[in-house]
C-alpha cells in the first residue's frame, strides 16, 4: 500500500492497524485484521544526517499478528516523523526542541510513553490509575 508520507503511514498502522489484504488470503490465514493493534517498537533517538547533509528519521512498527513495517523518512519530513513519534502521550503536543534529551520517557507495564514534561507524565500515570488501563490503547504509545 502507498501512504503519501511517513506521518500518514504511521498513523494508519498506529490507529487504524495493518493495510488490509485480499479477503481470499484473510480468510486462509484465519485473522482478522480489524482485531490487530500495532505499537511503536524502535525509534530514532535523534533526527541524524546523513553524508550528503539530508536528516534521516525512522521508525519500526510492530503488530499482534507479528507483521513488521519500517517507516523511514528525509529531509523535512524527517523532521515531522520525529515529532510524531515523540509527541506527548498525554497531550499531543509535539516536542518544544528536536532533542530526545528534552523529553520525558515513562515506562508503565511494559510499554514506553513520551511526555513533554514531568506534569504530563504524573497526569497521564494518575489518570490511568484512576480509570484503569484499556486494552484497546495498550499498544499505542
Amino acid at each position: 500500500m502507498h501512504y503519501p508520507d511517513s506521518i500518514t503511514a504511521l498513523q494508519q498502522l498506529l490507529f487504524s492497524g495493518p493495510p488490509p489484504t485480499s479477503a481470499s488470503a484473510e480468510e486462509e490465514s484465519g485473522i482478522d485484521k480489524k482485531n490487530i493493534h500495532c505499537f511503536i517498537t524502535k525509534k530514532s533517538q535523534n533526527i541524524s544526517n546523513m553524508r550528503n547533509g539530508v536528516k534521516y528519521c525512522s521508525v519500526e512498527v510492530s503488530c499482534d499478528d507479528g507483521s513488521q513495517y519500517g517507516i523511514q523518512a528525509f529531509g523535512n519530513e524527517a523532521i515531522d516523523l520525529y515529532k510524531e513519534i515523540y509527541k506527548c502521550s498525554m497531550c499531543g503536543m509535539p516536542p518544544k526542541e528536536l532533542e530526545k534529551s528534552t523529553l520525558v520517557e515513562e515506562r508503565i507495564d511494559g510499554t514506553s510513553y513520551s511526555f513533554d514534561n514531568n506534569g504530563c507524565a504524573l497526569i497521564f500515570k494518575k489518570l490511568r490509575s484512576v480509570m484503569g488501563e484499556d486494552k484497546e490503547e495498550e499498544h499505542t504509545a
